[in-house]
């Protein structure tokens, strides 16, 4: 007990509980979401900002290209994309050949007071471009600082960016077939820098950092604390139920899987109460078979013993149909041990189901002459069966015993075979009915079951244990039978189950 009280302290250690364990993944969920928005809202932004905005020049440049059919559509398409994507656009028609090139203005497109490609008129800057665009393949990205504009003047050839974060002026040059000439397209934005911005931004996610973790522990708490109260109620009725407590009630909440686990330990709750009641019966029953045998075993033996005379055949055979008593008893029991542990196999053969039956009625000779019972066999010819002969006369011998056991006042058992035709397969009904007091619905899914007993009726109770009509359900389960009950209370009950017929061999042997 020591021992596993310090294995189960040693779990313990590493284990955390529900309620812990989900705080624990908000708290990292909340963690992960304000690290992903620093990133992308302070470190990455001014990235993103200048990828978009150079992005949004090369789609403008496409898009002019697509629609442009020749110099005349520029000046409609150029003021379009300006409006619409907020860029400074100008477009040259160029012609000439080698070295002698001259451009004519096609369109100018302002969208502010200060637009690079307007207020810079050098054509030494313009044949530059056309350059640079015809020497990378037709097109051009070129980028100044801001503040290399204002240092005193304007370069003809515009330098890169000193700093990058001081801000950038881009321009954007492409070169575009249309007809006998080209157009060389020009499109200018400004990339200002997002200092000011970045640390607004800073500012507002410490605040909303603060704000969302602190909600993120109180939602964690909260439903933590929903989640986590029926697993506890539940574990504490799994308690009184582990020391034998069977009046319990596993309450699940409101969430699906918790219902269906409560659900599941209630069904469990309530099969362990039913076995429980099914021992203690058994317990009294096999006490009460037990007792009886041995008292009259007992009695005889010292009567036959202290008594001169009393040896008779008559004595001897009571001693000698108690001890088979007890050894049925003990069979039975064994035998229910062994289907339950699946080391049960079936001895097919092919033989004669009706004799079957006779032969087992036979066995209720003395019964029917001593204490008037009617058995009545019903059958309108021999039929054969393929299955394990042994088990089906157990099958046979367990039904009638049954009947016998709680058939009513006219002590009356039907047998009745029946050849059926069903989906062009042959099949034999066998059906064993008593006049008995019936059984109620609720205990029919029960008659099968070990242990079961109709205590309350039964007519012969000191015969059998409760276990003959498991053992029928596990030889026919085996044998892959139909098989059932019909009954109502007061009308008697009627078991029955069905087996595939086969021809007789030719010789008539089996």
């Amino acid at each position: 007990m020591k021992r596993k009280n310090k294995r189960y302290r040693a779990d313990s250690e590493h284990l955390f509980s529900l309620r812990g364990r989900m705080i624990a993944a908000f708290a990292l969920f909340t963690v992960l979401v304000l690290a992903v928005l620093w990133v992308f809202q302070t470190v990455l932004l001014d990235d993103i900002y200048r990828g978009l905005k150079l992005n949004e020049l090369q789609k403008s440049a496409d898009v002019i290209e697509r629609e442009t059919v020749g110099p005349e559509s520029v000046e409609a398409v150029t003021d379009e994309i300006a409006k619409k994507h907020t860029v400074c656009i100008s477009a040259y028609e160029i012609t000439g050949s080698g070295a002698y090139k001259s451009g004519r203005l096609l369109s100018e497109n302002h969208v502010n007071s200060f637009c690079f490609i307007h207020n810079v008129t050098s054509n030494d800057l313009l044949n530059q471009l056309y350059r640079d665009a015809a020497q990378n393949g037709g097109e051009y990205l070129h980028r100044m600082s801001l503040a290399s504009m204002f240092r005193g003047g304007q370069d003809d050839r515009p330098e890169k960016p000193e700093r990058p974060d001081a801000g950038e002026n881009v321009i954007y040059a492409k070169l575009i077939p249309a007809g006998d000439s080209e157009v060389l397209i020009l499109l200018n934005t400004e990339i200002v820098p997002l200092d000011s911005t970045v640390d607004t931004l800073r500012a507002q996610l410490l605040i909303i950092s603060v704000i969302l973790f602190g909600m993120g522990i109180l939602l964690a708490l909260l439903f933590s604390a929903r989640l986590s109260k029926p697993i506890r109620e539940m574990s504490a009725e799994a308690a009184k139920l582990a020391l034998g407590n069977y009046c319990v009630n596993f309450d699940g909440g409101n969430c699906t899987e918790t219902v269906m686990l409560s659900s599941t330990l209630n069904r469990a709750a309530y099969e362990l109460s039913k076995l429980d009641k099914m021992q203690k019966d058994l317990i009294a029953n096999v006490s009460h078979d037990l007792r009886t045998p041995l008292t009259m075993i007992a009695g005889y033996t010292e009567a036959m013993r202290d008594i001169p005379g009393e040896a008779t055949p008559e004595n001897m055979q009571i001693v000698i149909d108690e001890t088979n008593r007890l050894t049925s008893l003990v069979s039975d029991m064994l035998e229910v041990s062994r289907y339950q542990g699946g080391t049960q196999r079936l001895n097919l053969s092919r033989f004669n189901f009706t004799e079957v039956i006779r032969t087992t009625l036979g066995r209720y000779g003395k019964l029917r002459e001593k204490d008037g019972y009617t058995i009545r066999f019903e059958a309108d010819r021999d039929v054969f069966v393929e299955a394990d002969e042994g088990r089906i006369l157990q099958v046979v011998y367990n039904l009638i015993n049954n009947a016998v056991n709680y058939t009513g006042e006219d002590k009356t058992v039907v047998i009745r075979q029946t050849v059926l035709r069903e989906n062009g397969t042959e099949t034999v009904l066998a059906e064993v009915i008593d006049t008995g007091i019936g059984i109620s619905s609720e205990d029919l899914p029960l008659v099968w079951e070990r242990y079961y007993k109709v205590n309350d009726f039964h007519k012969r109770a000191n015969m059998g244990t409760g276990l003959g009509l498991s053992i029928v359900k596990n030889i026919l389960l085996l044998h892959g039978a139909e098989f059932g009950v019909n009954s109502r209370p007061g009308q008697g009950s009627n078991f029955w189950f069905k087996l595939k017929t086969t021809e007789e061999t030719p010789d008539g042997n089996l």
